[in-house]
This record gives C-alpha cells, structure tokens and sequence, in this order.
C-alpha cells in the first residue's frame, strides 16, 4: 500500500476526512453497496459510491447521490491525480489506484456524509485498504481471482480479512467454518437478521433483534440477493446505533436500481443480463433461473475474462443450457469467443462462436421461434459494455 498512501499523503489525505463503509468479498460486494447507499441517501444521508468495474461509462465508479462524476469534473480530477503522482519516487500509480485516489478526493471535496467503498480485489493489499472505516463488511466468499489471492478457500478468506480493522464492527455473510476461522478473533454479535421470501417475484418479510419490517419488494431477484440484502439490513442495524437515525429500509430497498444483476433487457423475447463470472456466482443464477422460469428453455450468450474459473462456471451452468454463443470481450484480461467456446466445449456444451454485433440477432431469433424461451447473457460484468455496442433491432 505504499504507493496509494505516498499518493495520498501527497493529496492531503482526503480518505481521512471520511466516513467510511468499506466492503469485501467474493460475491455480491456491488450488490451490498448498492443496498446501503440506496437506504442511506433515502434515510437523508449525502452518500458517496465507489465500486468497479463500471458498466458503460468510467463515470459510474463515482457516484454521489446516486449520480456519476460529471465528465467535466472527471477530468479535472485525473488531473490532479496524474500532476500529484508525476514527482513522486514510488513507481507509478496502477489505474485502480488512480481511480481510488480519484474516489477519495471528489467525496472528500464534496462533503460526502458517507461514503460505501468497494475494494476492487481481496482486501488486504487492495488499494482501498488505507481507509479506518465505520464499519467492515464481509460478503460472501467463495474461490475466486486465485492467480491473486491464493489458492485455497483460507488463503482467500485471509486476504479478504484484511479490511477489518481493530476495534471497529464487523458484519459478514454466513461463511463456512473454514471462512469464520479466516476472519479472525471477532466477537460473534447476538443479533441477526431473518430474509424470507413471501411471494414472487421478491416480495421480502425482514426481521432484525429490534425489528420487524413491513413487506418489502426488492428489485434483484434470487438468493443470493436475499442473503446480500440480510447483510446490508445488518450492517444498517450497526450504523444505526452508530450514527443515531432510523434507516428509511422500505423507502431505500425498493428504490434500488443496480445493473447487470439479472436485469431484464428486454421482454418480448426475454432477454437478461446478469454479471455472474464465477463458479459461485454460476450455481446462484442457476437457482434464481430455476426459481422463476423453471418451465424455459434458456439460451446463453457467454464472455469471460481470462483469470477466471471459466470450465468450472461452464459446468455449473450446462445441466440448464438449450442453447449457446460465445462473444469476444475487448477489455484487459477479456477472451476471444473462440476460446470461450474451446472452454463451453470443455465443459459439455456446444457454443457458437459469434461478433457481437450478430449474436444479439442471433439469439433473439432463436428465442423468438418457441414459447417459453429467454437468453440470458453471463460470463462477466464486462458484457454490458460489449453488448452497448451491439446493433440491436427497433423494438
């Protein structure tokens, strides 16, 4: 963290003039995030959301209200990071350490109340890691980004450990023993919190220790965001007590707006996007697709990146796959579809290589030809940004 903290230091130390929710894990960090962000700006708070990647547009990792950096004030923020770092002795600021110190400055300079910070990979050494949060949140963790982390699931759980700090709350996901050992000496809370699912498509009943929600519609469907929201609604419970105000949950979870997870491009065929890019990740949108379109046939359009476990994620996907393309993705660490569908093959699936400027059509067709056929659209975060691109009929 040398690097980042020189950077910083050289910037005034904005990141100490914050409050700040800093969150970990394998899966469902952004979701998390989100959730937080979406209950505390409808609670009153002026919030600050950094997460990665971005979707669309780099603007997206800075947000304020809800609201991305203006590109104007973008610039003039690469700015001073690129001005601040030239003089420096260390090596040359990483991009996701610019884009931190970039995070750190405009939420600073604008007076954030609070501000939710993702960690881009693992914890311990991850550039958002100079921070003395609020509060540390620990998603789910699962094997992931192994040529960084480690190989095991305790070597990953150790590095995600590392945000939490000394006599600071902690609040994580239900974990495996093998996680919980990882996690370190932390008191085991008394408190808890109970998410059922009381009718489709995700209309939620909540409990806490001192709470009993009225129902509650959240816009992510599946388990894995019933679990994401029973962390936040927890983490909400801690700051509560910490910063003295009711948390506005119905108001905040039923506004949430969060892209590329199982998000619906289109209805007519269906068409869905999600980001899921590990095996984990794969085995959650597997049950959300079985939950809710259990009588489909389903089609995929599939991209990776290439640090990924994709046979793994491919083989938790297949038992449910009708149908199957393959797209190059053109980001750092992105594939060809060529070897996406050497890997599909791999793992038993039969995929066709495609442009994506032809998939969209493609697939679309193929959907369109019988009732009860969707495509959904999974390998990587990254896809958003490819299929933008794609030249998509008139509805």
């Amino acid at each position: 963290l040398e690097v980042i903290t020189e950077l910083l230091q050289a910037m005034g130390n904005p990141h100490q003039h914050l409050a700040v929710i800093h969150v970990a894990g394998t899966n469902g960090k952004g979701s998390v995030c989100a959730m937080l962000e979406s209950v505390l700006r409808a609670s009153g708070f002026k919030t600050g959301l950094y997460t990665s990647p971005h979707l669309i547009d780099f603007s997206e990792r800075f947000r304020i209200n809800g609201v991305p950096i203006p590109e104007e004030k973008l610039e003039h923020y690469i700015e001073i990071v690129e001005a601040t770092a030239a003089p420096l002795e260390c090596r040359p600021p990483t991009f996701f350490e610019i884009s931190t110190a970039i995070a750190f400055k405009y939420f600073a300079n604008e007076g954030v109340d609070v501000a939710l910070i993702e960690t881009g990979m693992g914890g311990r050494w991850d550039a958002t890691n100079v921070v003395i949060p609020l509060i540390s949140v620990i998603t789910h963790i699962d094997i992931d980004h192994t040529n960084y982390l480690g190989d095991t699931i305790e070597e990953i759980a150790a590095e995600k450990a590392g945000i939490i700090k000394p006599g600071r709350p902690v609040v994580s996901a239900p974990q495996s023993a093998a996680v919980m050992a990882e996690l370190g000496h932390v008191d085991e809370a008394s408190s808890f919190v109970s998410v059922a699912k009381i009718a489709a498509p995700q209309k939620l009943k909540i409990e806490t220790h001192s709470r009993n929600l009225p129902p509650i519609n959240l816009p992510l469907l599946g388990e894995c965001q019933r679990e994401n929201c029973a962390v936040a609604v927890a983490a909400l419970e801690v700051l509560s007590d910490l910063l003295d105000f009711e948390p506005a949950f119905k108001k905040g979870l039923e506004s949430l707006e969060w892209g590329a997870r199982f998000q619906t491009l289109e209805t007519d065929p269906l068409m869905i996007l999600d980001g899921a890019h590990n095996p984990s990740a794969a085995r959650a949108l597997v049950k959300i697709l079985k939950e809710n379109y259990a009588d489909h046939q389903i089609g995929f359009i599939f991209g990776f990146l290439d640090d990924k476990d994709t046979v793994e994620f491919l083989r938790e996907i297949k038992p449910i796959v009708s149908a199957a393309w393959t797209v190059p993705i053109t980001a750092p660490r992105g594939t060809t579809a060529e070897h996406s569908a050497a890997q599909a093959q791999a793992a038993g699936i039969e995929a066709t290589p495609s442009e994506v400027s032809n998939v969209w059509n493609a697939a679309r067709k193929w959907a369109a030809a019988e009732p009860n056929r969707l495509v959904c659209i999974t390998g990587s975060l990254y896809l958003k940004q490819v299929l933008q691109s794609a030249e998509k009929p008139s509805p």
